[in-house]
C-alpha cells in the first residue's frame, strides 16, 4: 500500500514536471495572433469540444481575468461527460471531491470545504441551510461552472475557499433550433444493480417584430442503487481486557444502502425587443428522493465470562489486539427504513439595458425549498450471548476490525429477539425573495476603465421541525419474527474486501415492509398509537434574515511601457444582516416536577465593510503575476444560531459542597447559540503564471488567510445566577486562526515530444490550516471558568492534495484517466473527562476513467468507470490521557487503533449522447 501510494504521488509530481519542462525549452517567442486574441466564451471558461481545446481555453481563464478563477463550460448540452455538477467540478484545477454512496459529494476548493455556491449569480439553498449540494445539479442542464478563488466587490460574499457559480443554459446560447440529450445505464459494483438515467434539452429562437425571442426547456432524471459497507471499532478505548489490557470493546458491521433519485427541470425565456435591451424569465426545479436502508450488527466485547487466545499489540503489552471472549453482552443491531425528499424551486425574472458606455442589469428571484425526512428503525438483539472471536486490527489486507461468531446460524429466526422501535420525523423549509441591480459605466479615461456599483437585498425565512421517540421492548423477550414484517437474508456487501468480516449477512426486515407497515408497527409497540412523532418544541426553531449589500468598484489599467501593464479592480462592499431568531427553551426545575417550556426570541445584527484589491501585472504576453488583498465574512448557519435548547436538572446529592466540584455535579445543557458571530477573514493571494504554448501553461499561487471566529461545536463551563456550575454543549466561535498554503498547477498537450494525441494536467496544493480553540477544564478556585486555549488543525483539511490527469484525443476517440490523492486529515477532536480522543482519516486516493467515441458528428458513445482502485476509506482513533482534565503532556498514556474501514461504491456507466 505504501509503495503503491508513493508511486501514484510521484506520478502526480511527474505530471507537473512534464508540464513545466517545455516552458524552459521555449525560445521566448510571441504566441500566434490567434492565440493572443482568442477570448474565453462568456468570460473565463473552458470549452468542452475536445481536450485540446479545453486546455487551450483554460489559458484564457488565467490571461483574461483579474481574479484567480477557473471554470469549465459546455460547448453544447450533454458535452459535460458527467452525471452531476460535483463530478464535473472535479475536472477543474484545484478542485477535489469526496465520494460516498456512489457519487461525488463534498467538494473541496484548494483543499478547503468552506465555499459559497450561487446559481446564475444568485443565492440558492436547500431547505433551512445556506448551501446547496452541487450533486443536485445535473451536468446536462448546466452551461458553466465558475470557481472564484479570490473575490471582488460585485460577488456574493464567498467562503474561505471562495465561491462556485453554477450557470444554466439560456436559449440565446444557441444560434437556432437545438435539441440535445443523453441516455445512460449505470452499474454499481457493491450493490450489483443497474439504473437508467437520462436528460434532454430543447431550445429555439424566433424573430418577433423588430427583435427576437427564445425558449428553452431541459429535463433530467438520475438514479442509483448504492451500497457502502463498513467494518469498525468503536470510538472508545476501555479497560477490562485480560491482564488489565485496554482495547475498543465494541465492533460493528454497518451497511449504508439506498436508492437515490434526482429529477430536475429547468426552463428559460429570453426576449430581445431591440439591440441593447433584453428581458428573461427562468425557473429551476431540483428534486431529491432517497430510500435509505441502513443496517448494523454491533458486537459488544465486554461483560463476558473470560478471554482466551489473547494477543497484545506489538511492543504494547497494555493494549489488546485480538482474543476470543466467551459470552459477552448480547449482540444487538438495527434495520433502518428512511425516506427523505427535497423539493427546491427557484424562479427569476430580470433584464439588461445597454446604451453607449452604460449597462444596467437587474434580477428578482424567489426560492422555495422543503426537506421532509422520515426514519423508522427496528432494533433486534441476539436471544442468547455468543462466543466472539475478534481482532481489532487484522493482519494483512486493509486491516481494521474483524469479528466472527462461531456456530451462530444467522438465518434462524429463533436466534433473535425484538429490542425496540425508533421513529423520527422532521421537516425543514427555506424561502426567500432576493433582488439585485448592477450598473457598469465604461469610461474613456486613460487609467480608469470602468466604474461598477450595485445593491442586493435578500429576505430569507428558515424553519425546522423535528420529533422522535423510542419504544424499548427488549424486556418483553418477544421473538423477532412476531413483529409484523417480512424478513430476509439480505445481499451481502464487502465485494473485494480483504479481510472479509466474519458475518456479512443476517436475518433482517426488508425496507419495503418497514415503510409499508408503519401504522402496524406503531400499534404493535403502543396499542392505539397513530401518526408520526410530533414536533419537539426544543428541537424546533425559526429564523428570518434580512440581508442588504451594496458595493462600488473601479476597474483600472495602467501601461508600464512596452508590452507591460497592470490592471485590476479596487472595490468596497458593505453588508448588513438583521436576524430574528425564535425557538423554545426547555428547563427541568431544580426542585423536580415537569419541565418548563419558554418561548425565546433573539434579535441580532451583523455588519461589515469588506474592501478588496486585485491586480494583474503583465510582464510579457507569456508571463504575468497576480496579487489580491480582500476581506470576507461568512455568516453562521441557521441551525447553529437556533434559539432552542435544553437545561437539565442540577445534581442535588450535595456534591456542590465538594472541592473540587466533581464533573457529574455540573448542571448540563445543550442547544444552539444565537449569539454566534460571523467568521471573518483577511485574505492575501499571489500568483505567477507562464504560458508557453497555445494549450500549455504553469502557474504557482500562494495564499494566506487571517481569520477569526471559526465555528465548531464545543462544551464550555459557566455559572448560573444561583452559583450552580453549568456545562453547555453548543456551537461557539473559535479564536484567531490562519490558513496558508501554495498551489502549483499546469497543463499541456505533448506536441513538443512528438505525442500530440496525449495531454497532461495536474495540480498540487499544500495547506497549513490552524486556529485557536478554547476548551473547558472546569473551574478555578474562585468559581470562574478555567479555559485553556489549544491551537490545532482545522477538521477535514489535509496538508497535501493533488490531482493528475492524462488525456488521449485522436480520430474521434477521447479518453481521460484521472487520479486524485489527499493526505491524512483530522475528523474529530473530543474531550471526554481526562481523555482526549482524536480521529484522523488515512490518506485517500482514487482513480477514474472516462472514454467517449464519436460515432458520427451528432452522436457520441461514452463510458465511465469510477473508483477503479477500490481502496477503502479508513481512519485511525487515538486516545491520549490528560492530566487533571487539562492538555496532553509528554509521556502520557496513548492508545491508537483502527477506527473505520469503509468499502465505497464503484460505478460503471455506458451511454449515448446526441445533439441536433
Amino acid at each position: 500500500m505504501r509503495l503503491r501510494t508513493l508511486i501514484r504521488c510521484s506520478g502526480s509530481a511527474a505530471a507537473i514536471a512534464l508540464v513545466a519542462a517545455p516552458a524552459w525549452a521555449q525560445d521566448g517567442g510571441t504566441p500566434t495572433a490567434e492565440a493572443q486574441q482568442t477570448p474565453a466564451a462568456e468570460g473565463d471558461e473552458i470549452v468542452i469540444s475536445g481536450y485540446r481545446q479545453s486546455l487551450e481555453s483554460q489559458q484564457n481563464i488565467r490571461r483574461n481575468s483579474t481574479q484567480i478563477v477557473d471554470a469549465i463550460v459546455a460547448e453544447d448540452i450533454g458535452k459535460l461527460p458527467d452525471i452531476a455538477v460535483s463530478d464535473t467540478a472535479a475536472r477543474i484545477p484545484g478542485v477535489q471531491v469526496e465520494r460516498s454512496g456512489g457519487e461525488a459529494g463534498r467538494v473541496l476548493v484548494r483543499g478547503l470545504p468552506d465555499f459559497v455556491t450561487t446559481y446564475n449569480g444568485r443565492e440558492i439553498f436547500t431547505a433551512e441551510t445556506r448551501s446547496v449540494a452541487l450533486q443536485d445539479f445535473p451536468s446536462g442542464a448546466i452551461g458553466a461552472i465558475e470557481v472564484f478563488k479570490t473575490s471582488t466587490a460585485n460577488l456574493v460574499e464567498p467562503g474561505l475557499a471562495g465561491l462556485i457559480n453554477v450557470r444554466s443554459r439560456r436559449p440565446f446560447d444557441f444560434a437556432d433550433f437545438h435539441v440535445a440529450g443523453s441516455a445512460w445505464l449505470t452499474y454499481t459494483y457493491q450493490a450489483r444493480d443497474y439504473n437508467p438515467n437520462g436528460n434532454i434539452m430543447v431550445s429555439d429562437r424566433w424573430d418577433v417584430g423588430g427583435g427576437e425571442i427564445g425558449a428553452l426547456l431541459g429535463l433530467s432524471y438520475t438514479s442509483m442503487h448504492y451500497r457502502d459497507s463498513t467494518r469498525s471499532n468503536t470510538d472508545f478505548v476501555a479497560g477490562g481486557g485480560p491482564n488489565g489490557t485496554q482495547f475498543p470493546d465494541i465492533q460493528r458491521v454497518t451497511y449504508d444502502e439506498g436508492d437515490r433519485e434526482r429529477p430536475s427541470v429547468n426552463g428559460a425565456i429570453q426576449w430581445r425587443p431591440s439591440p441593447g435591451l433584453e428581458f428573461y424569465a427562468e425557473g429551476l426545479y431540483q428534486g431529491f428522493r432517497n430510500k435509505l436502508s441502513s443496517r448494523e450488527m454491533e458486537a459488544a466485547l465486554w461483560g463476558g465470562s473470560g478471554f482466551s487466545n489473547a494477543v497484545t499489540v506489538p511492543d504494547r503489552p497494555d493494549l489488546l489486539k485480538s482474543a476470543t471472549v466467551t459470552n459477552p453482552r448480547r449482540v444487538q443491531g438495527y434495520q433502518g427504513g428512511t425516506y427523505n425528499t427535497t423539493d427546491t424551486y427557484q424562479f427569476a425574472v430580470g433584464g439588461s439595458f445597454e446604451t453607449g458606455s452604460l449597462k444596467i442589469t437587474a434580477d428578482v428571484a424567489r426560492t422555495d425549498s422543503t426537506f421532509t425526512g422520515s426514519t423508522a428503525s427496528v432494533d433486534y438483539a441476539f436471544a442468547a450471548p455468543q462466543t466472539i472471536v475478534f481482532d481489532t486490527n487484522a493482519d494483512g489486507g486493509d486491516g481494521g476490525a474483524v469479528f466472527s461468531i462461531p456456530g451462530f446460524d444467522a438465518s434462524n429466526p429463533a436466534n433473535y429477539i425484538y429490542r425496540g422501535f425508533y421513529e423520527e420525523a422532521q421537516q425543514a423549509k427555506g424561502k426567500d425573495w432576493q433582488a439585485r441591480v448592477d450598473i457598469v459605466y465604461e469610461t474613456q479615461m486613460p487609467w480608469v476603465k470602468a466604474f461598477e456599483a450595485g445593491v442586493r437585498y435578500t429576505d430569507r425565512d428558515a424553519r425546522r421541525e423535528y420529533g422522535n421517540r423510542y419504544f424499548d421492548r427488549e424486556g418483553d423477550r418477544r421473538p423477532f419474527s412476531a413483529v409484523p414484517l417480512t424478513y430476509e437474508l439480505f445481499d451481502p456487501g464487502f465485494r473485494g474486501a480483504d479481510p472479509q468480516p466474519g458475518i456479512v449477512t443476517w436475518l433482517s426486515p426488508t425496507y419495503d415492509s418497514i415503510r409499508e407497515n408503519l401504522a402496524q408497527l406503531r400499534d404493535f409497540n403502543q396499542p392505539g398509537l397513530t401518526g408520526a412523532p410530533a414536533a419537539d418544541p426544543q428541537q424546533t426553531w425559526d429564523a428570518n434574515e434580512k440581508h442588504f449589500a451594496a458595493y462600488g468598484q473601479v476597474r483600472y489599467e495602467i501601461p508600464l511601457g512596452g508590452e507591460a501593464s497592470i490592471d485590476g479592480t479596487i472595490g468596497l462592499r458593505y453588508t448588513r444582516s438583521d436576524l430574528d431568531l425564535s425557538g423554545t427553551r426547555f428547563v427541568l426545575p431544580a426542585g423536580g416536577g415537569p419541565g418548563v417550556q419558554t418561548p425565546t426570541v433573539v434579535e441580532r445584527r451583523f455588519e461589515a465593510w469588506l474592501p478588496n484589491f486585485n491586480a494583474r501585472i503583465r510582464f510579457t504576453p507569456q508571463i504575468q503575476a497576480r496579487f489580491a488583498v480582500t476581506e470576507t465574512q461568512t455568516r453562521p448557519n441557521f441551525i447553529d444560531l437556533r434559539a432552542s435548547g435544553t437545561l437539565d436538572r442540577p445534581n442535588t446529592n450535595g456534591c456542590l459542597e465538594l472541592t473540587p466540584i466533581p464533573a457529574g455535579c455540573y448542571r448540563t445543557g445543550n442547544g444552539g447559540n444565537p449569539f454566534l458571530n460571523p467568521l471573518t477573514s483577511r485574505n492575501y493571494d499571489a500568483a505567477l503564471e507562464y504560458y508557453f504554448s497555445r494549450n500549455g501553461f504553469v502557474s504557482v499561487s500562494v495564499f494566506h488567510r487571517d481569520m477569526k471566529g471559526f465555528i465548531e461545536g464545543n462544551t464550555f463551563t459557566g455559572t448560573l445566577p444561583d452559583g450552580t456550575p453549568l456545562r453547555l454543549n453548543s456551537p461557539v466561535n473559535a479564536g484567531n486562526g490562519r490558513i496558508r498554503g501554495f498551489e502549483i498547477q499546469g497543463s499541456t498537450f505533448l506536441d513538443f515530444v512528438g505525442l500530440p494525441q496525449f495531454g497532461l494536467q495536474g495540480n498540487v496544493t499544500n495547506l497549513d490550516a490552524r486556529s485557536d480553540f478554547n476548551y473547558d477544564d472546569g473551574l478555578n478556585p474562585d468559581g470562574s471558568p478555567l479555559i485553556r486555549t489549544v491551537n490545532r488543525e482545522l477538521l477535514f483539511v489535509s496538508d497535501w492534495s493533488a490531482n493528475a490527469a492524462v488525456f488521449y484525443e485522436a480520430n474521434g476517440l477521447y479518453a481521460r484517466l484521472a487520479y486524485n490523492w489527499r493526505s491524512a486529515f483530522p475528523l474529530t477532536y473530543q474531550r471526554r473527562g481526562d481523555h482526549l480522543y482524536t480521529e484522523e482519516a488515512d490518506p485517500v486516493q482514487r482513480l477514474d476513467l472516462s472514454v467517449s467515441y464519436d460515432l458520427m458528428p451528432a452522436v457520441t458513445l461514452f463510458g465511465d468507470w469510477t473508483n477503479i482502485l477500490g481502496d477503502p476509506f479508513s481512519s485511525t482513533l487515538t486516545r491520549t490521557n490528560t492530566v487533571g482534565n487539562a492538555l496532553p503532556v509528554a509521556g502520557a498514556f496513548t492508545a491508537t487503533y483502527p477506527r473505520v474501514v469503509r468499502y465505497e461504491e464503484s460505478t460503471l456507466t455506458v451511454g449515448i449522447r446526441f445533439r441536433f
